[in-house]
């Protein structure tokens, strides 16, 4: 065409390494600046997909990380809170060892110390929740947590309850304290009935939905239940027979000696504190109080006993929650590393390294300085003809 320009081969090479060495700067530059030498799938496609398949399941291990994290914060709190307990069942087992050799004026205050330390632990228990989960207040929670995509790769614990009424720690009260609303009496399907004798006395309502006749066998019976240091006999005599009405009330007395007997062709059993007896009559407490006295060390040694137990519990409690800490700091400190290793694997395909690149641009500034005089040089040689027509 008449408007072309037409350039001599040695311009047009010198140009075009020109124009390379400048691309190949930009390149390096660009390196430079982010510090990556695959930034998106156009620099290295196979290098690029390989880093985001590494640099993704770092971001999932990354979140499992932090509930594992979490997690070990609730299991801890909970560790904490079973020790703080355990303190107060101590201090409590100390008052009952003072109960042993205290006075009767003594009881009533260390009784109420007693009771209201007691209070405390269920206010403990209440209050270790971290983040909306509680693992020490009551059975039913649970916790989980996930260490990967996995839906097997998880690690579930479930709540335990080390309250008072948990541990079987009940509240402690004297004989004198004890009411009509304190004590129970369950009849079985069979009737039963009552004979009471003189001296402090128990009321008992029977509430049944009906009346109800008992006739006694060919033979007397009596049976004996014990509640502290006081006994209640029931005596049903040959021949005789009761109805118990709804909502009428009954008296049991209690005198300080008594023997137990069984209730002549009748099975009967009796158990105290809220058991249920296998034969068909129960005598509980059923506002949950455990019975002592001055210089009831039977009564005592029976509340140290619970106390034993609730530590047993406790303890047993502890170790299991340990053994769930320690094994998700185990696994927190696999992911940490394996989290690394990903993204370390995913450096290696993508960052630049800056040292090389920074040697590159040096030595591709003096090449594109070189080309510069080449191309200079090419100009010179057709300037030359210009002499011709001079």
């Amino acid at each position: 065409m008449a408007n072309d320009v037409t350039i001599t081969a040695a311009v047009r090479t010198s140009l075009l390494s020109l124009q390379n060495t400048t691309k190949l700067i930009e390149r390096t530059q660009n390196r430079l600046a982010t510090g990556m030498k695959v930034s998106g799938p156009t620099d290295d496609p196979v290098a690029y997909f390989q880093a985001k398949g590494l640099n993704d399941r770092a971001s999932d291990f990354t979140e499992k990380k932090d509930l594992i994290d979490q997690g070990i914060s609730t299991l801890s709190t909970a560790l904490d809170g079973i020790n703080s307990v355990e303190s107060i069942v101590n201090q409590l087992k100390g008052l009952a060892n003072s109960m042993k050799s205290a006075e009767s004026s003594q009881m009533s205050d260390l009784i109420s110390q007693f009771n209201s330390l007691r209070t405390q632990i269920g206010n403990l228990t209440a209050d270790a929740t971290y983040q909306g989960t509680n693992l020490i207040n009551g059975t039913g929670q649970t916790m989980t947590v996930e260490f990967s995509n996995a839906s097997a790769s998880k690690l579930t614990v479930s709540s335990v309850d080390v309250s008072a009424s948990g541990l079987g720690v009940s509240e402690v009260a004297t004989t004198a304290s004890l009411t009509s609303s304190q004590l129970a009496f369950n009849t079985p399907a069979s009737a039963t009935s009552f004979t009471a004798t003189s001296g402090s006395s128990i009321s008992m309502v029977y509430g049944g939905a009906s009346n109800r006749t008992l006739t006694a066998g060919t033979a007397s019976a009596s049976f004996t239940f014990t509640y502290g240091s006081a006994t209640a006999t029931v005596t049903l005599t040959a021949g005789s027979s009761m109805t118990l009405s709804t909502g009428q009330t009954y008296t049991i007395n209690l005198k300080s000696t008594g023997a137990t007997a069984a209730v002549s062709g009748t099975t009967f059993s009796a158990k105290l504190a809220g058991t249920t007896a296998t034969g068909g009559v129960v005598l509980s407490a059923t506002s949950g109080k455990s019975y002592v006295s001055a210089a009831g060390t039977d009564q005592v040694n029976a509340l140290i006993n619970k106390l034993d137990t609730a530590k047993t519990t406790l303890r047993t409690n502890a170790s299991s929650l340990g053994t769930n800490v320690a094994l998700l700091k185990t696994r927190l400190d696999f992911t940490e590393q394996y989290v690394n290793n990903l993204e370390s694997g995913a450096g290696k395909l993508t960052l630049a390294n800056v040292n090389e690149e920074g040697a590159n641009l040096m030595a591709l500034q003096t090449r594109q300085q070189l080309g510069i005089n080449s191309l200079s040089l090419a100009g010179q040689q057709e300037q030359s003809v210009l002499s011709l027509f001079r």
